[in-house]
């Protein structure tokens, strides 16, 4: 059994954009969260952002699991590599902040998942839609009850694509790798999935889809509309693009009672429209705060860092990880087939 500790120290693995702009930032901002070490491949990458947090940096992760002084780790490398590194990570003993999405196959989900279980350490996946204020105060009315049974929804996630995020540029291994299984689908639409899981506490069963490459130069679709039910029966569609020239991350729930509507843009991230013409309007932090590189907004990072020191259990787990790739890989199927494809989860739903 681990004691509490005053502070986490932790090892970055892989100094890409998304560590540069969001992990390392927030790791730096928290008060009991300590940069130990940061790692990659490329020594310049590496080098310049342990100078910049003054911390080691390592070129090799597994020199990096192997220090002591590392009581957790956050993986910020290409999808396909996420299984490898979280297993040894996990027998190491290390506790893991993984990036969406969590592999590439069920098979290394439930891998990582297990690990993580075998060893007793904690693995959280990084879908950090469930941090939004927005989102997160629309679960607390849904889980009132006041808007009764959300009935049929729609969600969606667009931008320009990652070769106006990625370190790599045109570069990207979602240009460059056909080894992994999706674009979009494991990019976007992934992140929307988990959200449809959360606000609504149960999971998605069946889907089907259709999608397409129009811009990108890539093997894989960058943009997919997926029509989605639940398990209690509610429909909706989560749309996902990398040909959106403003980024849109807009999501509706039509409920019996009203509507819920989340970062359409304007000065209200949400507000929620009743059948009897009331409506409330709440002036939030909007979901892309962190976007604009602000330390700590995503949340993704405090949440992890506060269930260590606490010994609660992460917001988001290696079950829900595994549960959304299940409803991609079976989008992917369906598509194939031109058929509705029931989404079969080997892990139980997480509580939350």
């Amino acid at each position: 059994m681990k004691t509490l500790k005053d502070m986490i120290n932790v090892g970055v693995i892989g100094c890409g954009s998304i560590a540069k702009f969001r992990h390392l930032p927030e790791l730096d901002a928290h008060p009991q969260a300590n940069i130990e070490a940061v790692c990659d491949a490329n020594e310049d990458r590496a080098a310049k952002l342990a100078r910049l947090y003054k911390s080691k940096y390592y070129l090799d992760y597994q020199e990096l699991l192997e220090d002591s002084n590392i009581d957790a780790v956050i993986i910020c490398l290409p999808h396909h590599l996420h299984a490898k590194v979280a297993v040894e990570a996990a027998n190491a003993g290390k506790d893991i902040l993984c990036e969406k999405p969590i592999a590439t196959t069920l098979e290394e989900a439930e891998q990582m998942v297990e690990a993580a279980k075998s060893n007793n350490i904690k693995l959280m996946v990084g879908h950090n839609q469930r941090f939004a204020p927005s989102h997160q105060q629309a679960k607390q009315i849904l889980d009132s009850g006041k808007l009764g049974k959300v009935t049929s929804f729609k969600t969606t996630f667009g931008h320009s694509g990652p070769e106006n995020w990625s370190i790599e540029g045109k570069d990207s291994f979602y240009f460059t790798n056909d080894t992994i299984p999706f674009g979009v689908m494991g990019d976007l639409a992934i992140h929307k999935i988990d959200l449809v899981h959360y606000l609504l506490g149960e999971l998605i069963t069946h889907v089907t889809a259709m999608s397409g490459t129009f811009q990108k130069p890539t093997n894989h679709e960058d943009s997919s509309i997926l029509l989605v039910r639940t398990h209690s029966g509610a429909i909706g569609t989560v749309t996902a693009s990398w040909t959106y020239s403003m980024q849109e991350n807009a999501t509706v729930l039509y409920c019996e009672n009203g509507v819920i509507r989340m970062e359409e843009g304007g000065e209200y991230p949400l507000m929620i429209q009743y059948n009897n013409k009331n409506a409330v309007y709440y002036k939030l932090g909007d979901l892309m705060t962190y976007e604009r590189k602000e330390p700590e907004k995503s949340g993704v990072v405090f949440s992890f860092i506060n269930s260590l020191l606490d010994h609660q259990k992460m917001l988001i787990t290696g079950e829900d990880g595994y549960n959304a790739l299940c409803v991609v890989l079976s989008a992917i199927e369906a598509e194939k087939t031109q058929s509705i494809v029931q989404v079969t989860t080997r892990m139980k739903q997480a509580v939350h």
